[in-house]
């Protein structure tokens, strides 16, 4: 049966297939799963809004920010949250003074 095509049934149930999977795919996932669009917060939970240069120079607080929906203190007990810390200093890096450590804590 050379140069024959599938049947409507076949594509159908190849279509049903992969809508059935598609929640599965880790990309599909990830976009189900991410967080909403939300403001970075300062330490006493104020906006930051570089556009407006509201609080702009202001640090941005984890606690404040993710805490709001995440559960910060579960968190705060991750291998890469902690990475580092026992190292952590405020002249770590003299050339990037945002870089406080070797690990990611105290990244941007």
């Amino acid at each position: 049966m050379e140069g024959a095509r599938p049947n409507a049934a076949a594509w159908l149930l190849l279509l049903g297939v992969g809508i059935w999977l598609l929640p599965a795919s880790p990309v599909a996932g990830a976009r189900l799963s991410a967080c909403p669009p939300f403001y970075l917060r300062t330490d006493d939970g104020s906006v930051i809004n570089p556009l407006t240069q509201q609080n702009a120079n202001e640090p941005y607080s984890p606690r404040q920010t993710c805490g709001a929906c995440h559960d910060y203190d579960q968190i705060t007990k991750g291998y890469h949250f902690q990475q580092g810390w026992d190292v952590i200093r405020d002249d770590y890096d003299p050339e990037h003074p945002w870089v406080l450590s070797p690990g990611m804590h105290g990244k941007m």
